[in-house]
């Protein structure tokens, strides 16, 4: 039997390229499988629920705070109830950090994360090596070095992006302070605050693809970005990658990102689908398949191997301490809505120079009336059921 499965990439060569890869190297070994690809914008696999996307396809990436949603709605296949016991357990155990887990809810896995990133930090070499000693290893550093040198910094507050750095100094400041991880601390949105009055209002306007574009320009003076996510196949020289500065010069709590890839329901090929899913995780794909085509590898062996760290210049081994030690953000049904909306909030308040406690009180607020709404959801669904 010929069957030709249909996935949904994110419009990124991080995502299609490697894809574009993976089926036609899986052809060779699967004749009777064909694998096509479409993408949607970064936005909409940040943002659009995967129940509504459009009927017809087999495959989608999704992001993993969107896994409470998607349990509750059962909107992807439990991979668990396809895949073997021994697949998924030796995926676990090869699987870089908390990148498997976070597709995780309810005793079922949701998605498999071929695609494992944090926050980072990007560097461009040559330029900081004009204005500084060393790379900053804390948020001291980093004012600092942003304050010597204006131009030098810079951080995209995108407002995604402006969100998850928020997150990652949060949950830094928290492990610093010997406390559990969390998401919102007011310390930590005066730290964001005391950066946002030092860059370039054009940050505003910059996702990590565009904010990398202005690292790799000759023109402009930006030599450093605390904060960003990763991508290991654009670290060449004189742009590096390293490990996000600590509060206390320990890189802890960096917002894990990823993307993960699961099964659409309607599929009339589940079990193929889940087993090319499962084929992606495997350390000689993701070394020699996805790697070379721009992938972003999510295997533990394939970080540990000197020959992917050498091929990385270096990203793999200089970012590792950040995805080891990674903030998983909430995954409950509420968070994807509220994720949105705390972003554009968040921008909102920096542009007009919010003190610290207003973000904090009006984001905090906003989270509870997200919870309300869902919690309240659940009872009408839940009385709904048992007339």
């Amino acid at each position: 039997m010929t069957v030709t499965l249909r996935g949904l990439c994110w419009d990124h060569p991080r995502c299609t390229r490697p894809m574009a890869a993976a089926s036609s190297a899986y052809r060779a070994e699967r004749p009777e499988v064909t694998v096509t690809w479409d993408a949607r914008p970064l936005a909409l696999f940040n943002d659009q629920p995967v129940w509504e996307i459009e009927a017809g396809y087999d495959l989608v990436y999704v992001d993993h705070p969107m896994t409470g949603a998607i349990a509750q709605r059962e909107a992807l296949v439990a991979l668990d109830t396809v895949l073997p016991p021994d697949t998924l357990a030796r995926i676990a155990a090869e699987s870089i950090g908390a990148s498997h887990r976070s597709y995780q809810w309810n005793g079922h896995q949701w998605a498999l994360g071929v695609d494992a990133v944090t926050q980072v930090a990007a560097v461009r070499t040559d330029r900081l090596a004009r204005i500084a000693d060393d790379t900053p290893r804390s948020w001291d550093d980093v004012l600092g070095l942003a304050s010597r040198a204006p131009g030098s910094v810079a951080i995209p507050l995108y407002h995604s992006d402006a969100l998850c750095s928020l997150i990652s100094l949060s949950a830094n400041a928290a492990l610093a302070a010997g406390e559990p991880a969390t998401w919102l601390r007011e310390d930590a949105a005066q730290m964001l605050v005391d950066l946002v009055g030092l860059v370039e209002p054009s940050c505003f306007d910059l996702n990590p693809p565009a904010m990398l574009d202005r690292l790799a320009s000759d023109e402009g003076g930006i030599a450093y970005v605390p904060f960003m996510f990763g991508y290991a196949h654009l670290s060449r020289p004189p742009l590096a990658f390293t490990d996000i500065p600590g509060i206390d010069g320990r890189p802890r709590g960096a917002v894990l990102g990823g993307a993960g890839l699961a099964v659409l329901p309607d599929s009339r090929y589940v079990r193929q689908a889940a087993e090319f899913a499962a084929w992606c995780m495997g350390a000689r794909v993701q070394r020699d398949i996805l790697l070379p085509a721009s992938g972003q590898p999510s295997n533990r062996l394939v970080w540990d191997d000197p020959s992917a760290v050498t091929q990385t210049a270096g990203y793999l081994r200089d970012t590792r301490q950040s995805i080891d030690q990674a903030y998983t953000r909430p995954r409950d049904p509420w968070w994807p809505p509220f994720q949105r909306r705390a972003g554009l909030r968040l921008v909102e308040l920096l542009r007009a120079k919010a003190p610290a406690r207003r973000i904090v009180a009006d984001l905090a607020a906003l989270a509870e009336r997200h919870q309300a709404t869902t919690r309240q959801a659940a009872a009408a669904t839940t009385t709904e059921v048992g007339r």
